[in-house]
């Protein structure tokens, strides 16, 4: 289903139109303001209200509510539900200088073929990315699964700082 709606969101023009206003498409009222983008590079995406967007790339990607994307964060082919809430500004220093990982996603963070539940926390310089084409693995104290070769980050989700989801599937720290 992911890849379908990949591949439909990819199309020119895309099989559904969002925007024909023949037939317009709604979401329910959340009265999030607008998305903060800050030097980024966006290709073929959508992103939604109330995202932080600072440095980073987003390509053939859908970024959800809420979102939170860091520096020198590449994101590609990739669907993020995003967040049910916002951490402010001094709740995500606080767990940065303990060690901890806020919602969202961390510096440096390289993201490909993957579908990232809400609520999840993705450290600093982590890798995620199906290169070999795992078909199947079950990494759930990880916080992933891959079900038909897309790794799916679970809801509530912490991926710490510098993991490597390699080609096979295995988690290094």
């Amino acid at each position: 289903m992911i890849r379908q709606l990949d591949n439909s969101v990819k199309k020119k023009p895309p099989k559904f139109e969002f925007y024909d206003p023949k037939t317009p498409f709604f979401t329910s009222p959340r009265f999030l303001p607008p998305t903060k983008v800050e030097k980024c590079k966006i290709v073929d995406a959508i992103i939604s209200h109330g995202c932080f967007l600072r440095e980073c790339s987003v390509q053939h990607s859908i970024v959800g509510v809420r979102s939170r994307l860091e520096s020198g964060v590449e994101l590609k082919d990739t669907m993020m539900m995003g967040a049910d809430y916002y951490q402010t500004e001094s709740e995500i220093a606080s767990f940065l200088a303990e060690g901890k990982v806020p919602i969202g996603v961390g510096e440096n963070t390289k993201i490909r073929n993957c579908i990232i539940d809400k609520n999840a926390k993705i450290g600093r310089n982590v890798i995620i990315a199906n290169g070999d084409g795992v078909e199947e693995a079950d990494r759930p104290n990880e916080g992933f699964y891959i079900r038909s070769g897309i790794t799916v980050v679970l809801k509530n989700a912490t991926i710490k700082d510098g993991t490597v989801q390699q080609d096979d599937a295995k988690t290094i720290r």
